[in-house]
């Protein structure tokens, strides 16, 4: 595993604000959103990551488009988990598995795993 490097960065208050925020609702360090922001973030090709800055820059007409982005996006994921839940469905044999149907969530996902993804 490779070795983790500090960095020190100054964040404007908003942002701080911001991190810390997401930390305690998400039970995460301020580290943690930091570095998981910076992942993402380095991922998204150049013009896109251009694109979200720019819309950033205007905090309310920003946040609208953002999320309308965000929403598109989460569409597409999730037609794109639906469709590949499908062929596996019509790849299966067509077996109910009945103790499944008659599990409640704790026991499914002892059983069974978390759903893959």
């Amino acid at each position: 595993m490779a070795k983790a490097k500090s960095r020190s960065t100054s964040l404007p208050e908003d942002l701080d604000l911001r991190v810390r925020t997401i930390a305690l609702r998400e039970n995460r360090t301020p580290a943690n959103v930091l570095e998981n922001a910076v992942r993402v973030f380095t991922l998204l090709p150049q013009d896109l990551r251009n694109l979200l800055i720019e819309n950033s820059a205007d905090q309310m007409k920003g946040a609208r488009k953002i999320e309308e982005l965000s929403r598109r996006i989460m569409f597409s994921l999730a037609r794109e988990r639906f469709e590949q839940a499908a062929a596996k469905l019509a790849a299966s044999d067509g077996k109910i598995d009945h103790d499944m149907l008659n599990a409640d969530e704790m026991v499914v996902v002892e059983t069974y795993g978390p759903a893959a993804t």
